[in-house]
């Protein structure tokens, strides 16, 4: 039973590689999910997107997301700097963060959760297990 989704209910997915946002993108669409996706291409973006800073000011075009899907190998900021500062913020403290990155690495897995993230997610060798990921953001998704 697929559950419905609040008209705001937003995925934030920060990621550098523009193959793995189409990818994303598609496991989206596929799943009746298009409209809930928002993307941008670095840490930078990423911080002025949740701050609501200069372009991302609008709430209405820019919502506030309800989990976001974190890259560590990003440009400007690293998704590590991201999750810290996201962290340090009293309003964004609790919003949920799954990491998403081609990372196997230990250390990376447990710094992340010691930064607070709610899940690891390695990428997957293949575009068709984006959708897999869009299913474990869905609990975050559902009002």
């Amino acid at each position: 039973m697929t559950k419905t989704l609040g008209a705001k209910a937003t995925v934030l997915y920060v990621e550098d590689e523009e193959n793995d946002v189409f990818f994303m993108q598609m496991a989206f669409r596929k799943e009746g999910l298009d409209h809930a996706l928002r993307t941008v291409g670095n840490g930078r973006e990423a911080i002025d997107y949740l701050a609501g800073n200069a372009a991302y000011a609008d709430r209405e075009r820019h919502p506030l997301p309800s989990v976001v899907l974190l890259d560590l190998n990003l440009p400007l900021i690293s998704g590590f700097d991201v999750l810290r500062w996201l962290r340090e913020q009293p309003e964004l403290r609790n919003l949920p963060v799954v990491i998403f990155s081609s990372s196997s690495r230990n250390e990376d897995k447990a710094k992340a959760r010691e930064l607070g993230a709610q899940a690891y997610v390695e990428k997957p060798k293949s575009a068709l297990v984006f959708r897999e990921v869009v299913g474990l953001l869905r609990k975050w998704l559902a009002d």
